[in-house]
């Protein structure tokens, strides 16, 4: 049984118990410099995203359920997956990779809008769309700002081993409160444009600073009735 508070302890003693650092962790789970330090010290985010979780705990050879609060517990949301911690070792023998799919919604964080998974057997998939199956993840779109590439209720497959910009293409990314996906391209150092394929909308200009990018879409499953 465990508070958030008591989480954030638990992975703070581990931490410095082991000799690392938080920079250390964080870059290591593919986050900026600052983001396990401002986890533990100030509860921000109020708890890791389960992917970050796991990538936490295969780093410091954590039991999962240590970092897993009573609040989250009761959700149901920290249910056993259907496959191996993803490790160099357990990928090749993983029989199915499960691929979580959310469809986010304002000012709450994705990871907490779980509505459905999907198993791929991973021999029949390898280094499906240039990735790991177990790197895969999936968004509903939800709005049209991608249109007529991407329609509402398609359902977007994005590699999250992705957290920083790689050229330009469709990124999900997380700009203010909301989850957006956007093309993303770098017009400067310190800044990017988000554009949207729908010519209704305007492009977004953001600081690199307050721009924190989710993923990189590389496949799309199109909803269409028939």
């Amino acid at each position: 049984m465990a508070d958030l508070e008591t989480v954030r302890k638990r992975l703070e003693k581990k931490i410095l118990s082991d000799g690392h650092t938080f920079r250390e962790v964080s870059l290591k789970i593919g986050r900026k410099d600052s983001y396990i330090q401002q986890y533990v010290k100030y509860g921000f985010p109020k708890r890791l995203s389960e992917v970050d979780r796991k990538k936490v705990c295969q780093f410091l050879n954590m039991d999962e359920n240590d970092l897993v609060d009573d609040e989250l517990l009761a959700s149901g949301m920290a249910k056993p997956e259907l496959i191996p911690e993803k490790t160099e070792k357990s990928i090749p023998n993983a029989e199915f990779a499960a691929i979580d799919i959310y469809a986010p919604r304002p000012e709450t964080e994705l990871y907490k809008t779980l509505c459905g998974r999907m198993a791929l057997k991973v021999k029949d998939f390898p280094d499906w769309c240039g990735t790991y199956a177990h790197n895969l993840q999936i968004i509903r779109v939800t709005a049209d700002t991608m249109e007529p590439t991407l329609s509402s209720g398609s359902l977007l497959m994005y590699s999250t081993d992705v957290k920083e910009y790689q050229g330009d293409g469709i990124y999900i990314v997380r700009y203010g409160d909301y989850i957006q996906i956007k093309r993303v391209q770098k017009i400067a150092a310190d800044k990017y444009l988000l554009k949207a394929d729908n010519r209704r909308y305007e492009d977004i200009a953001c600081p690199a600073e307050e721009l924190e990018i989710v993923g990189k879409a590389v496949s799309c499953i199109t909803s269409r009735l028939l």
